[in-house]
This record gives C-alpha cells, sequence and structure tokens, in this order.
C-alpha cells in the first residue's frame, strides 16, 4: 500500500496533520506543501466475442491470485483510459478489440494499492485466439452457463452492471 509522506519532498520539513477541505491531510507548515493521497487509475474489460461469450482469465499472482477474474490493470502515464484497457487485454492474452461503451466507474481500498479508481468497458473481439501472458495462468471464452465463478468483489460488480446495461441498450 502506498504510505503517505511522513516529510515534505519540497523543503524536507515535518509533514503535519490538519483538516483541510473538510479532509484530514497532511501538510508543510513551513511551504503549505499539502499531501493529497490520489487514487490509482486502472482499468478491466469485459470481453466478448462474436457469440456473446465472456473471456474470463485466472490470475497467476497476487492480489486474487488463483482466482477468475476479468483482464485488466494498471494506466500507463499519458495513457486513456480506453487505450490502457485494450493495452492490457492486448500484453495479457494477445487479443485486439474495440471498445463497445463504458460499463462504468468504481472507486475501490485495497491493501497493497491503496485508493484505486477502475473504468471498466465492454470490448468486442473478432479473432479469439488467446496467448496468455505471465501474468495469467488460464483464459477462454465462456458461455453464461458455463462461466467459472467469478469471487472477485468488483469483478462481479462489473459482471452484473454489464448485464443490466445489455438489457438497457
Amino acid at each position: 500500500m502506498v504510505k503517505p509522506f511522513s516529510f515534505c519532498p519540497v523543503c524536507s520539513k515535518t509533514l503535519e496533520w490538519s483538516m483541510i477541505n473538510g479532509r484530514e491531510r497532511k501538510i508543510c507548515l513551513s511551504c503549505s506543501w499539502v499531501h493529497y493521497i490520489n487514487p490509482v487509475p486502472a482499468a478491466l474489460a469485459y470481453v466478448v466475442n462474436n457469440k456473446d461469450e465472456l473471456l474470463i482469465v485466472r490470475r497467476a499472482h497476487e492480489p486474487a491470485g488463483n482466482e477468475w477474474a476479468l483482464p485488466g490493470g494498471f494506466l500507463e502515464a499519458g495513457e486513456e483510459a480506453h487505450e490502457g484497457c485494450l493495452r492490457e487485454l492486448k500484453e495479457e492474452t494477445s487479443l485486439s478489440g474495440k471498445i463497445d461503451r463504458l460499463i462504468g466507474v468504481y472507486q475501490r481500498e485495497v491493501e497493497k494499492y491503496g485508493s484505486l479508481l477502475i473504468i471498466a468497458y465492454r470490448v468486442v473481439v473478432e479473432d479469439e485466439l488467446i496467448f496468455l501472458n505471465h501474468e495469467l495462468l488460464e483464459g477462454a471464452f465462456y458461455p453464461y452457463h458455463l462461466r467459472p465463478e467469478v469471487r472477485i468483489p468488483l469483478h462481479r460488480q462489473i459482471i452484473h452492471d454489464a448485464a443490466l446495461t445489455e438489457l438497457v441498450s
């Protein structure tokens, strides 16, 4: 997890806790630098093929090692969320896809990384040939009735929300 600063990165003085804009934040009383703890951005892909089967992958590493999940990962500097979503999909599975629509934006607090801001997209792929990288143990497209159980709460929520948007569109 990202730890808050103890010393000011501008003038090296010890930071103090103070109520700023309605929140407890660390501030440098010498130069007025404020430590804002911002979320780390990530993108997840709800990937479907032309048979409307969903791509589910099994993670190789923590957090949630050996769990079934949706592909995705952290955005890189200068990268739009939709670009990062497609890049992560390509890196993890070798699949190229097209963003169909935004499913939702979610905020989560996780022990390892702290605050996350996750953007989830529905992605459509034409080619289903999957080559997994070291981050995944397995992955395949599954029809609804044969999907493995996804137990990661956020991923379950995204699958649920995607189903609701399917009903609306």
